[in-house]
């Protein structure tokens, strides 16, 4: 049985390990069809792979998994090990799709992204003046945007250096630009976080537990 994650860009499966140390190619026959019966070669455990998507379902890359399991002929949920802890299942979810989901941007918001980047360059030879206005607004969205994420990021327990990774800065940079927003932000009182008469959602953090920017380790 294959994985499928919600957004349908990965789909996982079993792939069987011989005795070689080799994986066996992905085809139509499924793992256990390596069960060392009638001459075929027996598979000694079997490991986590994936077929890798876009966004409009064409195939880019394959993944193979790292660690080999026990194999189980004829149990195939107990070779899968759904919901254990390891388990090829385990290893496919949290070691190769949950990063890419969580640094792949959704392929609206990369549309956008595309439409307005055309739409400022067109417009900037016809009104400067107002796309200089629409950048600035952009800016600003971008950089309390930035802020919020940086706290989500920490409220994930997400480190400085994965943080600077997704705005392809430093951690040394990424620290600088955001730890004191990210601060100010997470102190703020929630009665107090209204902007243009209409209430903001925040990141809460614990009033027992407040953020560090200077605390050893942070980066």
């Amino acid at each position: 049985m294959d994985w499928v994650n919600e957004d349908q860009r990965h789909k996982g499966y079993l792939v069987a390990v011989l005795a070689n140390g080799r994986d066996t190619p992905r085809d139509e026959r499924a793992w256990d069809y390596y069960d060392g019966a009638d001459g075929r070669p027996l598979a000694v455990g079997v490991r986590a792979g994936c077929d890798c998507h876009d966004d409009s379902g064409h195939r880019t890359k394959e993944w193979r998994g790292a660690m080999v399991f026990s194999a189980v002929f004829g149990d195939q949920e107990a070779t899968e090990g759904v919901g254990e802890d390891p388990s090829p299942y385990w290893e496919w979810k949290t070691r190769h799709v949950d990063p890419d989901e969580n640094t792949t941007v959704p392929g609206d918001v990369t549309e956008l992204l595309d439409t307005l980047r055309t739409r400022l360059s067109g417009l900037a030879d016809q009104r400067p003046l107002a796309t200089l206005s629409a950048v600035a607004r952009l800016e600003a969205t971008g950089q309390a945007a930035s802020i919020r994420a940086a706290a989500a990021a920490q409220q994930r327990h997400n480190s400085w250096t994965q943080i600077g990774t997704a705005l392809g800065v430093s951690k040394q940079a990424a620290h600088q630009r955001l730890a004191r927003p990210v601060a100010a932000l997470n102190a703020m009182d929630p009665a107090h976080f209204v902007r243009g008469g209409e209430a903001k959602t925040r990141v809460e953090v614990p009033h027992n537990q407040p953020f560090e920017p200077h605390a050893k380790g942070c980066c």
